[in-house]
């Protein structure tokens, strides 16, 4: 009897350690949201001046910019992902930070890319319009 007791005791702590843990991380208020673009490699670094001077108090900087540059130029399987990094920049008025991840894809000697901006809520829906606007010019 008192060794169902335990066990059920310890089932219980099991179960709702669980529950607090995966409502903690389910309801974090600076939720990561993504946006994507499908370009050619020589389209990425105007791209993203353009995102860090139209949308941004404080965007990617050079440096930044031609860092992300090289890591796609040297991904040469396709289908390969990599995480670039996250950068500090600033949104209106705030600090905020970006995380860049790309995918390559080898069509005959073209090479094309999905670059992925992850950020909070708010940001990618920002950031998700100048995308499209990026599609539609292309």
């Amino acid at each position: 009897m008192l060794r169902r007791f335990i066990i059920s005791v310890w089932l219980l702590l099991i179960i709702g350690g669980s529950v607090v843990l995966f409502a903690k991380d389910f309801n974090k208020r600076d939720a990561e949201f993504a946006a994507g673009l499908n370009i050619d490699v020589n389209q990425l670094e105007p791209f993203l001046k353009r995102v860090s001077t139209s949308i941004l108090d404080s965007g990617l900087s050079d440096q930044e910019m031609k860092q992300i540059h090289t890591v796609v130029e040297n991904m040469q399987k396709d289908n390969e992902t990599k995480k670039i990094g996250t950068f500090e920049v600033v949104y209106r008025g705030k600090p905020a930070k970006i995380r860049v991840e790309a995918e390559i894809h080898m069509e005959d000697v073209n090479k094309e890319i999905e670059i992925y901006l992850s950020s909070s809520h708010e940001l990618v829906y920002i950031l998700d319009k100048e995308l499209l606007k990026t599609e539609e010019e292309m």
